[in-house]
């Protein structure tokens, strides 16, 4: 288990950097695959992926080359998101052809998987043809099976008109991409949630009518017409949209309905029997990260869905629990930390370092093209992380984003800024203003060297010292490793 004790980890850097022997678990593959030959009883040929920090740390591609890996040894794939909606933001470069997926998973890429958008999801009809016209367009094609759990919640353009209302009357929620994710959500505690089945059910204009109806009188009570709200969307318009009429919000709904109504199903069944076909590959993808969790984030910067591994059981309506995943990754940036929002971190760090990061590493969102915070390396919260979403394995992303006249900074421990007491790490703001952050500074590498590596070998002793420094202290074990924003830019620690 993770500790943030001085001590520990003073012991542990010493012994790192002061042997001259790196530690065979980081500099060569791994003896036992732990895809193939998992601890226990867990299910083989599984794996979820997660954000280890807050967001933003290159899930997706990551996803996309181990669904191509696991496609690639015969078995037939299945990917699955279980979370989040269009407030992801997951960019892959296939081909040096970029693009930016938002609710469809990564591995729709990956030629005859079956990708299943779960019950935990909350979909907007508008963003997902949007998405599926712009895959077909770059690929020629639409590569996987795609299915829609009809249990999954709708988040429509009345959810992001209202808010956007609620915006101008509450201080938080600057991390928020107006895609109405919060508010789909909150319909399901309401009782009054808007699935995928309403849409193709024969009824389903007075259904969608009476949502329009609620949401109009929500707006104005607020201040404001729904009608002459402007929402965002996916597609590119001169002029943002408007939710309109409800004549004209029911009838756009049908164009959408029309172009996405085949994918939508009861996908329980396919779940369970795939999930029990040990002849079967499993991806799972989060969406978002950890330290976005209402329960572990920072208030407000928060997500509305459950980003942990946790949230895959009742997303799969208890078929299959995080526990018996084989392989649970969550995926950080190595060598610093992006954040946006009202969220301020202990470890900020300051211009110009932090914008030439920023800039070396294309440090705006993928969804609303905000400007990210960038911060050093914090063990205590990485490692509460790690330690709350019970991560197996480490993905560490940006390993190129290393300078020879910077050195690595990382926070070892916090100290309590009025008495000087050690003092862990809480997902809570106005405690994280009492803290004081202790670095050690290690010896860093030069990240243009090691730019698109795809082996092991090619990282020099500092960059395996430092992965060895990582991993023990977040107790996980290196998976992948990426090394520049090309999709084959990438090391792996899984055995050939």
């Amino acid at each position: 288990m993770f500790t943030n004790a001085t001590r520990d980890l003073d012991q542990l850097r010493q012994a790192i950097y002061g042997s001259a022997v790196i530690n065979p678990a980081v500099a060569a593959p791994m003896t036992v695959n732990p895809l193939l030959h998992p601890a226990g009883d867990a299910r083989p040929n599984s794996i979820a992926v997660e954000g280890g920090a807050f967001g933003d740390e290159g899930k997706g591609r990551i996803v996309d080359e181990v669904c191509t890996t696991l496609a690639a040894s015969g078995k037939h794939l299945f990917v699955y998101r279980w979370n989040g909606g269009a407030n992801a933001g997951h960019t892959v470069v296939v081909d040096s052809k970029k693009i930016s997926l938002h609710q469809l998973p990564s591995g729709v890429l990956t030629e005859n998987a079956d990708v299943i958008l779960g019950k935990g999801m909350v979909l907007h009809p508008g963003d997902l043809v949007t998405e599926i016209e712009e895959v077909k367009g770059r690929f020629g094609g639409f590569p996987a099976h795609l299915h829609m759990d009809e249990m999954a919640v709708l988040a429509l353009d009345t959810h992001r008109a209202f808010e956007g209302a609620l915006k101008k009357w509450e201080a938080g929620g600057l991390g928020s991409t107006g895609r109405g994710i919060a508010p789909a959500y909150a319909d399901v505690l309401f009782r009054h949630p808007m699935r995928l089945r309403d849409l193709i059910a024969s009824d389903w204009r007075e259904r969608l009518g009476k949502h329009y109806d609620l949401y109009e009188a929500f707006l104005r009570g607020l201040g404001q017409e729904l009608a002459t709200s402007t929402v965002t969307a996916l597609k590119k318009s001169a002029q943002p949209p408007t939710v309109g009429t409800k004549a004209e919000f029911l009838d756009r709904l049908a164009a959408q309905v029309s172009a996405i109504a085949p994918y939508i199903h009861s996908v329980y069944d396919l779940v369970r029997q795939g999930w029990h076909d040990l002849a079967s590959a499993w991806v799972f993808e989060g969406a978002q990260a950890v330290g976005l969790d209402s329960r572990y984030g920072v208030y407000p910067d928060i997500t509305a869905s459950d980003p942990t591994f946790d949230g895959i059981l009742p997303s799969t309506e208890g078929i299959v629990e995080a526990a018996d995943v084989a392989v649970r990754a969550g995926a950080v940036k190595a060598t610093y930390t992006s954040t946006v929002g009202t969220r301020r971190v202990p470890t900020m760090m300051e211009n110009p370092l932090a914008q030439r990061i920023r800039d070396d590493a294309h440090e705006y969102g993928a969804t609303t093209g905000r400007p990210r915070d960038i911060a050093y390396i914090d063990l205590p919260c990485l490692g509460f992380y790690a330690r709350v979403s019970r991560m197996t394995h480490l993905i560490l992303t940006h390993l190129d984003i290393a300078y020879t006249d910077v050195p690595i900074r990382v926070c070892t421990h916090y100290t309590d800024s009025r008495t000087g007491a050690p003092a862990d790490y809480r997902p809570d703001q106005e405690f994280l203003n009492t803290v004081t952050p202790n670095y050690v500074d290690l010896p860093s590498w030069d990240g243009r060297a090691i730019l698109n590596a795809t082996d092991i070998a090619k990282l020099p002793t500092p960059a395996l010292q430092y992965i060895d420094f990582l991993t023990q202290a977040l107790a996980t074990n290196a998976l992948f490793g990426t090394t520049g924003p090309e999709r084959d830019a990438l090391i792996s620690w899984l055995p050939a």
